[in-house]
């Protein structure tokens, strides 16, 4: 716990330091000011998730990538001291003694969350091990051909591996997804904005199911699985995107920019994709400021997030967007099969849906989906079911919603100024509902798509409570609610507190699993195979589940990378 918190001290000065940096052009030329330490932190996270991303391409995200990134900062905060300065000194008077002793709490919950507890059965299959190759060699050919799981290449990885520590601390470090979570939980302290506006609005339902998230998953903040990051990057959008709204801002710059975290979280797990209609928003607001040159901007810096990312995909597995096989142009030996991907998608999707058999993936959704509803706890059923109670009610509000707004444009009048903002509520709900039906109709492990769950009824029943019961007898009301959720959440999370607290890991964090296994060798190198074809963990490295008929592309270092045997005619060359 104490190497987690020396550990956050560099991560927040690091993240700030970039995400001021990478912010500034956009209050200088875009005219908006970043209100937000949290925003600056996230900020910084992406770009330097990005940074690692593009190393990897080159050498392995180690000592050298942190070498250079400290020299980096040390320049910026040398630049912007002035700024920085300024900053701090307007959050400290912004900000009350009661609400720092808050975060200090968190910081402290939440680093002792991400110090135990339950390690993810994925994480000891390849999580670990996908960080570790990011940060012996960033990035080898066919490397799927090893171990296809590696082809999910999930970003969030590569900023594991910048800031792992390899070869600086005892155990490697992977305390990343809990300073994610510790963001959330700060970002949803604006609850407590509540008691002082006196009325209900939008976010305060969306950081109400941040907090839910948050002690669902605290257990399992210590293991860096892909879909944490990706849910926390997602309720940190949609808290940020109603709060704009909520307080009316009309510059387009912090919504583009949040549109940027989209395309971000969607590297880090692709199904979060669905959110990136809410890009529509600030698209539509600079076009009709007539601002191409910025359009052009946001647009490239989409592209920039993106690239590294496709680049790393492409060579990892030969595909863009592995295991989905629709982009088909990479002539490539170490490419898998459109057969093993297609299987490989086929899998993923009968498996969430508690199906089991490939063959039977077209069964009809009247069929499988009794059976998978009936498979989950009864917590996550009701859930669902709420979940499912607010589509006709999200989809009529949107389609009421639309038609009040062709009338009132129909008679000339100004919507905007009798409803400011709708375009960016409406596109929010529609989100979630697009969101939850590529979910359930998809992969609907509840693990994917936690988020999406919980983000449609908040959507559309809180937007309906809003709007009818936001202020006197309905505010008490909610307020009443919430503190009772709080109080509920808190015992919740209490009783998981006292339950980890005999586990030894005040100093150092619970290391990552290791698995019996056996080794065979690939071209002279030795690759390590679990016994029971599962879990491996970090330290035998190299690994794949089963012995694979591949071969090294030089025949002599693992950097050339790994193919199947027989491409390019080195079959029974040994």
């Amino acid at each position: 716990m104490c190497m987690i918190l020396i550990q956050w001290c560099y991560f927040a000065l690091t993240a700030f330091v970039t995400g001021f940096a990478v912010l500034a052009p956009f209050e200088r030329r875009g005219g908006y000011r970043v209100r937000s330490a949290v925003s600056v932190l996230m900020a910084g996270l992406l770009a330097l998730n990005v940074y690692a991303q593009y190393f990897s391409l080159f050498a392995g995200v180690g000592l050298f990538a942190n070498a250079l990134l400290c020299v980096f900062v040390a320049a910026a905060a040398a630049v912007l001291r002035k700024r920085i300065k300024s900053f701090f000194k307007r959050k400290m008077e912004e900000t009350g003694r009661g609400r720092l002793f808050l975060y200090g709490f968190l910081v402290l919950l939440f680093a002792y969350g991400s110090s135990r507890g339950y390690m993810h059965y994925d994480t000891g299959l390849y999580h670990a091990q996908s960080i570790r190759w990011i940060e012996e060699y960033g990035v080898v050919p066919g490397l799927a051909n090893l171990h296809s799981r590696f082809g999910y290449n999930s970003a969030a990885f590569a900023l594991c591996a910048l800031y792992g520590g390899a070869g600086l601390t005892k155990y490697p470090m992977h305390c990343v997804q809990g300073f994610f979570a510790l963001l959330c939980a700060v970002q949803s302290a604006s609850l407590l904005d509540l008691f002082r506006r006196r009325r209900a609005v939008l976010s305060d339902f969306l950081a109400a199911g941040c907090v839910f998230y948050l002690v669902a998953v605290f257990r399992e903040l210590v293991s860096p699985a892909s879909d944490y990051f990706a849910m926390l990057i997602l309720f940190f959008v949609a808290m940020s995107w109603a709060q704009l709204l909520e307080r009316r801002e009309s510059s387009p710059v912090p919504y583009a920019l949040l549109s940027l975290y989209l395309v971000y979280g969607a590297t880090v797990k692709l199904s979060a994709a669905g959110m990136l209609v809410l890009a529509l928003y600030p698209g539509v607001l600079l076009i009709r400021q007539r601002k191409w040159g910025q359009i052009a901007c946001y647009l490239g810096l989409g592209a920039l997030i993106a690239l590294p990312w496709l680049a790393r995909n492409a060579l990892i597995s030969g595909w863009l967007f592995y295991p989905f096989t629709f982009a088909d142009f990479l002539p490539v030996d170490w490419k898998i099969s459109k057969g093993y991907a297609d299987s490989d998608a086929a899998e993923i999707q009968v498996y969430a849906k508690e199906i089991f058999d490939v063959y039977q993936k077209n069964q009809p959704f009247s069929v499988w989906f009794p059976n998978w509803l009936a498979a989950q706890s009864a917590l996550d059923r009701i859930l669902v079911a709420f979940a499912w109670l607010a589509v006709p009610v999200s989809a009529l509000r949107l389609a009421a919603g639309t038609a009040k707004r062709a009338v009132a444009l129909q008679k000339r009048a100004r919507p905007e100024c009798r409803e400011w903002g709708w375009e960016g509520f409406a596109l929010l709900e529609a989100s979630a509902l697009l969101g939850f039906l590529i979910w359930q109709f998809g992969a609907p492990l509840v693990r994917y798509g936690y988020f999406f769950v919980l983000f449609l009824p908040l959507t559309a029943f809180g937007g309906l409570y809003v709007r009818f019961f936001g202020k006197g007898r309905g505010f008490r009301t909610f307020a009443a609610l919430l503190v009772a959720f709080l109080l509920y959440r808190g015992y919740n999370l209490g009783n998981m507190v006292l339950e980890l607290c005999g586990e030894p890991y005040y100093i150092y964090q619970q290391d990552y699993g290791e698995w019996p296994a056996e080794t065979y060798e690939v071209d002279g190198v030795t690759i390590y195979v679990p016994l029971d074809r599962g879990q491996i963990g970090y330290e035998k490295f190299p690994s794949s589940p089963v012995v694979q008929s591949i071969e090294l592309r030089d025949g002599k270092t693992v950097e050339s990378g790994f193919r199947q045997k027989g491409v390019n005619g080195r079959a029974g060359e040994e």
